[in-house]
């Protein structure tokens, strides 16, 4: 038997430990699209510290510790690029050009982003313009918000015979059909939703409305893993009323589900330092005061 003529394989670019690519002549900058995890200096991880250590140029975000600031390289130029929600912001355009020209011209670039790049940090669109530009970048993951507020505010996002599955929404559009309101209401599982807190009532009423149960328990987390953390606990119901309402202006982060229930309460003092000392973190082996709870009813 004649084996047909195996197809030609794409070009392979290699992307060498200096930031260069070999098959990218005249770029010898590089972009590392950095999640900063949820705020706290102390929850990047050690790739994304030394990727930021390395940089020469810093796009951050707005929703940041100042403590961050610390850490960059004294040499780096800081520019920052946060977007917030009724302030002036930066357009997202804007941010992708800045990160091209410098890469064009030969620098080490760090795109700090809260959370995660790629979970409602439009860290996809970020990337696909710097692969349309032809610059060399990578994605370093971080702890999500969500993450970060389960483990700050003490509750689970999964628990066995409670609930095997989370839905992520974006607050900001809410679903538009019968259908797709059943199903987040009768979904069972844990659903979380970012950048809510302006939407909770309206959330909460359509949930009812398709058939969750009243006294379904809603956790509202704001500024999560930072020391001016709040949590409030609610009903699905009083969440309806209005009764649940945010306590700070900073972001947050809604969780609704009955993993609720099963709440635990971490040590309030850390027996240890960090490996590695980082600026704003000494925080975490004390008592923890500047976290707080409180009930919406």
């Amino acid at each position: 038997m004649t084996r047909s003529p195996r197809p030609e394989q794409p070009a392979i670019t290699v992307f060498q430990q200096d930031g260069t690519a070999s098959g990218a002549p005249g770029i010898t900058g590089f972009v590392s699209l950095v999640g900063a995890g949820p705020g706290c200096p102390d929850l990047i991880t050690v790739r994304g510290l030394r990727a930021m250590q390395g940089a020469e140029v810093i796009l951050h975000d707005a929703l940041l510790d100042a403590a961050f600031q610390e850490l960059f390289p004294a040499q780096a130029l800081a520019l920052p690029v946060g977007k917030r929600c009724g302030k002036a912001s930066t357009e997202q355009a804007d941010i992708q050009r800045l990160m091209i020209e410098h890469a064009q011209a030969g620098r080490r670039v760090v795109r700090l982003k809260g959370g995660d790049p790629l979970v409602f940090g439009r860290g996809g669109e970020e990337a696909l313009a710097l692969e349309a530009a032809g610059i060399p970048f990578e994605v370093i993951p971080g702890v999500s918000a969500l993450l970060g507020a389960a483990a700050g505010a003490g509750f689970p996002l999964t628990h066995r015979e409670v609930s095997r599955r989370i839905t992520v929404l974006e607050g900001h559009h809410l679903p538009d059909s019968a259908a797709a309101w059943r199903d987040l209401a009768l979904s069972g599982g844990t659903l979380a939703v970012y950048m809510g807190t302006r939407t909770i009532r309206a959330l909460a009423s359509g949930l009812l409305d398709h058939g969750a149960a009243p006294d379904l328990p809603v956790a509202l987390v704001e500024q999560a893993q930072c020391p001016g953390q709040t949590s409030t606990f609610s009903t699905l119901a009083h969440a309806a009323a209005g009764a649940l309402c945010p306590a700070t202006s900073g972001p947050g982060i809604l969780v609704i589900g009955e993993v609720l229930h099963h709440r635990f309460h971490p040590t309030s003092e850390v027996p240890h330092e960090p490996a590695a000392p980082v600026s704003g973190s000494s925080r975490e082996a004390r008592p923890r005061g500047g976290r707080r709870e409180r009930r919406a009813s």
